[in-house]
């Protein structure tokens, strides 16, 4: 039923954008002016109305709206109102929707080169990882991304992953045989694999159920998605793994970002960058009480020795090599060397 609800309301939007422009009216030329045009975006998310995620898109509206006085409206489509992570996805390339909200993690299947993320321990710590996606990196990113169809305007985060579970994990044997949510992503099922637990690709929608009834002993999210969406409720244990930065990223339709106006590209971008920053702003502030949220339901959050994390690099590091595989090594090189080179500036 909710595919189907997904599927008419993309139709919906798609007949409604033919009939105003959906950017670009019939009488503008693409790079032209925007004189006394109007324009009406869609933006889409799969999560709750309490995450980054939603933080992100309300920003890019609100700043947009108020920038344009009046000319631009955009309409948010939130809780997987227009389908899961891969129709949301396929629906920007299509054009259909205008932008969406998402983590990297879920765009492997259509833009390889978002594997650069699924690295286990990449970036050191915020401040690096924040960095260096502001830097060379990003254009990088961002002519392959328009390969794809999507136009990148930059990258927020959520923080680092954690996982949740219904089983102390204090040491590496702990991990062996643990039953734990991942996306259809094949490096994140490999990475846990090799860590010895049993990864098992589900879909958001049913995770909160699945943990609940048992059939799932642990997932990994960030803070901000684990308590927006209660997963800690059916859970004992929170384990600061930290293994990959939880990235987030809004992504345009190519086909509609290139049919605008140069005055209207130029306010999505700005505003489009913008709101990244307050993403990451939000992300800091909410982290504590989070936290605090999770460790006031009963729940214990568990830090794991320096020398465990390292063991858990050190196991991994196959992903690496699978992601060489996927994308070549030349972008993987340049992103450990920018890296390195920030790590070495702090």
């Amino acid at each position: 039923m909710k595919k189907l609800l997904a599927l008419l309301l993309s139709l919906a939007m798609a007949l409604s954008l033919a009939a105003c422009g959906g950017g670009e009216t019939a009488q503008q030329e693409p790079g032209g002016d925007a004189a006394g045009e109007t324009y009406s975006f869609s933006v889409g998310t799969n999560t709750a109305e309490d995450s980054v995620n939603h933080l992100l898109a309300a920003k890019f509206k609100e700043l947009i709206e108020d920038r344009s006085d009046g000319a631009v409206t955009v309409t948010l489509y939130e809780n997987g109102a227009l389908g899961g992570d891969a129709e949301l996805t396929e629906s920007c390339i299509a054009g259909s929707v205008d932008f969406i909200v998402g983590m990297t993690g879920s765009l492997v299947n259509y833009i390889p080169e978002a594997a650069l993320f699924d690295l286990p321990n990449v970036f050191p710590d915020l401040e690096t990882a924040r960095e260096v996606l502001d830097g060379p990196i990003l254009a990088e990113l961002q002519a392959a991304y328009e390969a794809g169809g999507l136009k990148l305007f930059g990258y927020a985060d959520s923080g680092f992953r954690v996982m949740t579970s219904s089983k102390a994990v204090r040491q590496m044997s702990d991990f062996s045989g643990i039953k734990i949510r991942t996306m259809e992503n094949p490096n994140h099922i490999a990475y846990w694999q090799a860590l010895g637990a049993n990864p098992t690709p589900a879909d958001f929608s049913e995770l909160y159920m699945s943990l609940e009834q048992g059939t799932l002993d642990a997932q990994e999210n960030p803070y901000d998605l684990i308590v927006a969406n209660k997963l800690y409720e059916p859970q004992a244990y929170v384990i600061e793994t930290n293994h990959l930065l939880h990235t987030l990223n809004m992504v345009g339709s190519k086909a509609t970002y290139d049919a605008l106006p140069a005055d209207i590209q130029q306010l999505v971008s700005e505003c489009a960058a913008e709101a990244h920053q307050y993403a990451r702003q939000m992300a800091d502030e909410r982290i504590e009480g989070q936290k605090s949220t999770i460790q006031d339901a009963g729940l214990e959050i568990i830090t794991l020795e320096p020398a465990m994390i390292q063991e858990m690099a050190d196991v991994s590091a196959n992903v690496y090599d699978l992601v060489r595989e996927q994308i070549g090594t030349d972008l993987v090189d340049s992103l450990l060397a920018q890296v390195e080179t920030a790590s070495a500036a702090e």
